[in-house]
């Protein structure tokens, strides 16, 4: 069976087409966000790892070395376990800062441009035969379906295909930023066409060649050789690197990385990974062995590499070669695809920018781009390179070791960035140099020279040995040069922020801008102005931000935004550099600061992960902060710099401020009046500030300011704020009342001292009868006589009014005349001006009697037709009736006033409260009727408004109990 090379590229072309559509159509959103965000979709995606040393070189190694293929799966498997251990940490990490490549992730771990450029420079070297080995299995896949051309021609072939690809998946944006959802659903798609593809050659395997499970137990037992392997004992030093090697490369190859945290965006989807690619792993080495043994039984299990493709082939099915075809294709150009997207922007942000740093242009994106695109070629001739000078000499099972054995060196750094807070960048950068090292010499350098086979025939013998060498090597130095040299702050808090278990810290320059202004004429200098207001307008926009004069909190948001952004393009370092203000020295010379308010916001999270003594400790600061949050008094705490950093509830009740609004503010800089009162006060030597009167939306307030200094030399302190209003409101009031009875003490003495003149005067007036005839003056004398007793009137009406409610004047319960008392208490208002402009009716019946004080209830009806006049218009009416009933006799006193509202009704009788303007009432007028109501075992009630027709007026109704002499 031959196949001609039209119709190999079409069918490689169509693939590749198929894979870059399937990305094309998901970031279009025509592919339903259900399926796209589908925990099944991540986990084919991470399919990824199974490349054609899966798909091809593990039917070799399972010929020869019986179940040690099964090394690739279980050690795979084994990282996917322990993902709550060491993947979500690390996807904690990566997301948190934007790190897209295990280079960001170790320079930004060890804060160090060396651990970056060491890192992006061995996983180039590392990766190498592993891209060589997928070349080597497409072109030898495609030599035996059609031996008319050369492997080096399909080799330049499919690598400009690659190329072209890759640049169309991972270099096509100029922003440099592509929606992730589309690389996703594509390599998901090539591990479900891979699982098809080995899943059905399995399953024709053991139903078409071995004639089901029966079959195969018969021809099994038939030819005992060919399980003897598998019944051979594993070698446990080999097989235990093997499971090292394969556990440590899926989480640190570039393309595992990329698909597990770069193009991960839930940590929920690496949660249901933890099993859902162990089972994708498992489904794929279970078709394993009925496809060797029906490879054997068809007579070519002589080419165990590629004897899935020579299956199909020796039974002349173009469906099942095809299809074997695909599947290879598939596992090699998606692993090639995202390690070289991955690789390239490791080259570009640890390699090429510290070296050629951006210049500043508006075209920044578009050269970055190009840069990218560039590299993605270089990259491509690189992995030729190393396939015809190398690759071709070796198999496809010893390549594949090679690279797993690389990336195993690692592991330390991964380890130490999760567990190791005392670990730093000599350590890893000594530690990686020494077992790449020992890796390049011993076994990669060792394997150019291919005309030496003696020293082939010893790595490939003794590789196991050689890869525990240098990682022990590895471990040692890193281990002994980060305990000799001494961390730097900017480790030790980049450790404390990778550190597994740790809160997550906010981490990110000390700038010292006041607006994102400032913040874009930093970037100007490296991005160029254009891009700098470009990328700040993003970001403001993507936070909702309108104004550019923001506080810390938001000039913070803004910041580690903006360094997020910038990571994703130049890698953490090139971000640094970008946003360090003394980047001229090209260094990492900054401290990442923490904020408290963001602490505070992760200790709320992390509330359900703490336990013992941390437990405990967390839920002493809750009560604590509690207790101050609730405190009836305000309480705000400042820092050293003066910064507010604590505002609590009653702050902003009194207030009216907000605590987001205030928080790393400086009191001068909120708004009026509390800025300047504040500032003013926290200034001042003196800790007390008591009664201090103010207007607040134009309303008396009175308020005791006290504060105390929590720290010697700095401007740290607390400041407690005490609402004075209501204190002050009583003690005035009461000096109010208290002023009133001494008027009305000096008014009785002095109706008491009138009354002696007004008698003489009255005696005088009544003598004139005896000293004349003439009747103009008996007459004027009689008038004179009618005058002063209208003034001894007066005077006792005042003198009792005066008089009532002195616990030393003795009380009377008698038969009182409810005429009589109601007549005087409107006499009583008729002398005040605003009683004279009310016309006051009284039609009680002069035969109505009740029984109690007249002092007293006289008060009370002064104090009710008092009311009534202040709240009824001029030259209104205000009328008193009286009703009898059987045992009570209930009178009303009704105005024309506007009535009470509702909300007001059931607090007239409450002491203090008034509706009459400041000044103009004490608020005691009625709780004093009230309680005299109550002394004659009555009653009283409101009916507001009175008349429901025009909706005005106010009716008191008292209902008291009649004179028991009737």
């Amino acid at each position: 069976m031959s196949f001609n090379l039209t119709e190999l590229l079409f069918i490689a072309t169509t693939y590749l087409t198929f894979l870059f559509g399937t990305a094309y159509i998901t970031e279009k959103g025509w592919i339903p966000t259900r399926i796209i965000y589908h925990p099944v979709t991540y986990i084919l995606s991470l399919g990824v790892f199974t490349s054609v040393w899966t798909f091809y070189g593990t039917f070799a190694q399972a010929k020869t070395s019986g179940y040690s293929f099964l090394a690739s799966y279980l050690g795979g498997s084994a990282a996917f376990f322990l993902a709550p251990v060491i993947l979500v940490p690390i996807l904690r990490i990566t997301r948190t800062y934007q790190l897209s490549s295990l280079a960001d992730l170790f320079a930004f771990r060890f804060r160090s441009a060396t651990a970056g450029t060491l890192t992006a420079l061995f996983s180039l070297i590392a990766i190498l035969p592993l891209i060589s080995i997928q070349i080597h299995a497409v072109t030898e896949s495609l030599h035996i379906l059609n031996q008319d051309f050369s492997s080096e021609q399909v080799a330049i072939g499919f690598c400009t295909l690659i190329a072209l690809f890759s640049i169309l998946f991972g270099a096509r944006n100029p922003s440099l930023r592509y929606n992730r959802t589309g690389l996703i659903v594509a390599m998901a798609t090539g591990s479900l066409i891979k699982l098809i593809a080995i899943g059905s050659i399995a399953l024709f395997a053991l139903y078409g060649v071995m004639e089901g499970p029966d079959g195969l137990e018969q021809w099994l037992q038939q030819h005992p050789e060919e399980t003897e392997v598998f019944n051979t004992p594993l070698d446990s030093d080999m097989w235990r690197t093997m499971l090292l090697g394969f556990f440590s490369a899926i989480i640190v190859m570039p393309h595992t990385f990329h698909m597990m945290f770069t193009e991960n965006t839930s940590s929920n989807s690496l949660h249901k990974a933890s099993w859902g690619v162990p089972l994708y792993l498992l489904l794929l080495a279970l078709a394993v062995p009925p496809i060797l043994w029906a490879g054997i039984k068809l007579g070519v299990g002589d080419q165990p590499a590629f004897l899935i493709l020579n299956m199909g082939v020796a039974l002349d099915s173009n469906f099942l070669t095809i299809l074997a075809f695909i599947g290879g294709l598939a596992a090699a150009s998606g692993i090639i695809i995202v390690a070289t997207i991955s690789i390239t922007s490791m080259l570009q942000n640890h390699i090429i920018l510290p070296l050629i740093p951006p210049v500043a242009t508006h075209e920044l994106y578009s050269r970055l781009l190009w840069l990218r695109r560039t590299l993605i070629i270089v990259m491509m001739l690189f992995s030729y390179l190393f396939y015809s000078k190398i690759g071709l000499n070796f198999n496809l099972q010893w390549l594949g070791t090679l690279t797993f054995i690389a990336f195993m060196q690692f592991l330390p750094g991964i380890l130490a960035t999760l567990f190791w807070p005392g670990a730093n960048r000599a350590g890893f950068c000594l530690g990686l140099i020494a077992g790449m090292g020992t890796w390049i010499i011993t076994m990669l350098l060792g394997l150019l020279n291919g005309t030496d086979i003696e020293t082939a025939q010893f790595i490939q013998q003794d590789w196991h040995q050689i890869a525990i060498y240098a990682l022990a090597a590895n471990i040692t130095i890193f281990l002994l040069a980060s305990v000799i040299t001494k961390s730097s702050k900017e480790e030790v808090a980049s450790a404390s922020a990778c550190l597994h278990n740790s809160l997550q810290r906010p981490v990110g320059p000390q700038l010292d801008i006041s607006n994102s202004d400032e913040l874009v004429e930093l970037l100007s200098k490296r991005l160029g102005k254009a891009t700098a207001q470009r990328e700040i307008d993003n970001a403001l926009k993507e936070l909702s931000l309108l104004n550019k004069e923001l506080d810390a909190i938001d000039l913070m948001r803004l910041n580690t935004l903006i360094e997020s952004r910038l990571s994703a393009l130049f890698g953490p370092v090139g971000a640094s550099l970008l946003l360090n203000q003394n980047a001229e020295d090209n260094t990492l010379n900054y401290y990442r600061t923490q904020d408290i308010h963001l602490l505070e916001g992760q200790l709320e999270n992390y509330q359900t992960r703490l336990s013992g003594l941390a437990a405990e400790l967390d839920n002493l600061r809750r009560h604590h902060r509690m207790t101050l949050q609730r405190l009836p008094i305000g309480a705000c705490s400042l820092d050293e710099k003066g910064q507010i950093i604590f505002w609590n509830e009653e702050m902003e009740h009194f207030t009216g401020l907000r605590t987001p609004s205030v928080l790393t503010k400086k009191l001068a800089s909120i708004s009026a009046p509390w800025g300047e009162l504040l500032a003013e006060f926290s200034a001042q030597k003196q800790n007390h500030l008591l009664s201090h009167h103010m207007l607040i939306n134009e309303e008396n307030c009175w308020i005791s300011l006290h504060k105390a200094s929590l720290a010697d030399d700095t401007n740290a302190m607390v400041i407690l704020l005490e609402n004075e209003t209501e204190n002050q409101i009583l003690v005035n009031r009461l000096s109010h009342n208290e002023r009133l009875a001494s008027i009305g003490r000096f008014a009785a003495g002095v109706a008491h001292e009138i009354g002696n003149p007004v008698t003489g005067i009255a005696c005088l007036a009544q003598n004139l009868k005896y000293e004349t005839d003439d009747p103009i003056i008996l007459e004027s004398g009689d008038q004179i006589v009618a005058q002063t007793d209208r003034i001894t009137r007066i005077v006792q009406s005042l003198i009792r009014f005066a008089h009532t409610g002195q616990s030393d004047i003795q009380r009377y319960e008698e038969s009182v005349n409810l005429k009589e008392v109601t007549d005087e208490a409107i006499h009583l208002v008729s002398m005040d001006s605003r009683g004279r402009q009310i016309q006051l009716i009284n039609n009680i019946k002069a035969i109505v009697t009740v029984g109690g004080d007249p002092q007293r209830l006289l008060q009370v009806f002064v104090n009710l037709i008092n009311n009534a006049c202040d709240a009824s218009p001029e030259n209104s009416i205000v009328w008193l009736d009286a009703l009898e009933h059987s045992s009570s006799i209930e009178v009303t006193v009704t105005d024309e006033g506007s009535g009470i509202v509702k909300e007001h009704q059931d607090k007239l009788f409450e002491p203090f409260f008034t509706t009459k303007d400041p000044g103009k009432g004490t608020g005691l007028g009625l709780p004093l009727v009230y309680n005299i109501i109550e002394e004659h075992y009555g009653s009283i009630r409101i009916v507001s408004p009175a008349n429901k027709n025009q909706n005005n007026g106010t009716q008191v109704v008292i209902t008291l109990p009649k004179s028991l002499q009737e």
